[in-house]
């Protein structure tokens, strides 16, 4: 995220509430579909690798979109991918949503499932989207998907919409990432200009998301470089760009540590709606949480110090940034959390614990 390169969403961060360490770490089977299904319910895939399809029976009325439906809102999803992928079809209604909008379904081209402004192009999707009344409102963006290579499909879409961007950096694929976060800088410029005209840009709080790093880069010293991370913390590159933005919202970086998990109580408070069940994250203003990011082996991030832990369970610190005194019983106390909170994770989804709370 840069001026240069996509200046609306580094308005939008630097406007808003800037967390400037979130973390989006890869539990379960897909690191996308991890993602997508954490920051809806505050819960990440099972470690054991299994989908979230085998748990449709589940209740997830915890989940943000269901409090959001309580409290009076409608919700849909919008994304340019078959209603099967991923099982969205099923997933995101399962979640608290009306229904997972497919531009499948609405497309003229097949351009226009490159285009992640098609949502506003199509007069009917932009209707749903405009609905009446309190809406609640996901969109899925396409763009800025890898690879990383001239002749990758939606590479050269993109390149026919800013074809002198070619060779702007020194190789192939820092061109190409940088291109198509333009893309999607390009949605939020489109989403803004669009909720203006609508008169809603002023009770409008938009929310930022990234659902993983760029893994699919192939040069990984170059990655690690672009990252800003030293090849010996490899942790460190699950730091994802994560903001809140509203016309008169506040504009201030949140430093403390934080995941995925901590996103819907962190969301819900921020829009007082009280929900009456607990959450394995927790709140990012709650000033009794110290914030960390915990990984499906053990290891964990918190205050600058990277804890990893290897396959026979010890550890070993690789990064204190702050030069933090570290103690035993410190160390101990993280470690046990990071167990404690993937076996907690786990039993939330395998024994549909939200249905038995409600």
């Amino acid at each position: 995220i840069t001026q240069k390169d996509t200046p609306t969403i580094y308005r939008l961060m630097n406007e808003g509430i800037q967390f400037t360490n979130f973390f989006t770490p890869g539990y379960g089977s897909a690191r996308t579909l991890n993602t997508e299904f954490c920051m809806n319910t505050g819960i990440y895939l099972p470690t054991n690798g299994e989908f979230i399809f085998n748990y449709t029976d589940n209740s997830f009325d915890q989940a943000i979109a269901s409090q959001f439906a309580h409290a009076g809102y409608t919700g849909y999803v919008f994304h340019y991918n078959s209603p099967d992928y991923y099982n969205r079809g099923t997933m995101e209604p399962m979640v608290g949503y009306e229904a997972y909008l497919s531009y499948e379904d609405y497309i003229e081209t097949e351009d226009d499932l490159f285009n992640d402004c098609f949502l506003f192009d199509n007069q009917e999707l932009k209707d749903i989207f405009f609905r009446d009344g309190a809406k609640f409102n996901t969109i899925i963006t396409r763009a800025a998907h890898l690879g990383y290579t001239y002749d990758e499909v939606l590479s050269e879409y993109a390149l026919k919409q800013y074809p002198n961007w070619k060779g702007s950096y020194p190789t192939e694929e820092e061109d190409v990432a940088r291109l198509k976060a333009r893309l999607v800088d390009d949605m939020f410029t489109r989403l803004l200009a669009e909720l203006k005209t609508a008169g809603e840009l002023e009770n409008t709080v938009i929310i930022g998301v990234t659902d993983h790093y760029t893994y699919g880069c192939k040069d990984i010293p170059a990655l690690y470089y672009r990252s800003g991370v030293d090849t010996d913390h490899k942790l460190l590159l699950e730091r994802t760009p994560c903001f809140i933005w509203s016309a008169d919202g506040p504009t201030m970086k949140v430093e403390k540590t934080l995941h995925t998990a901590d996103l819907v109580p962190t969301i819900l408070n921020l829009l007082a709606i009280e929900s009456p069940y607990e959450y394995l994250g927790q709140d990012a203003f709650d000033p009794n949480y110290e914030g960390y990011a915990l990984f499906p082996n053990g290891s964990w991030i918190s205050d600058g110090v990277v804890c990893v832990v290897d396959t026979d369970g010890k550890y070993d610190i690789l990064y204190n940034e702050k030069d933090k005194l570290l103690t035993p019983d410190y160390i101990d106390r993280m470690c046990k959390t990071a167990l404690d909170f993937i076996q907690a994770g786990n039993k939330l989804i395998t024994t549909d614990y939200y249905g038995i709370t409600n």
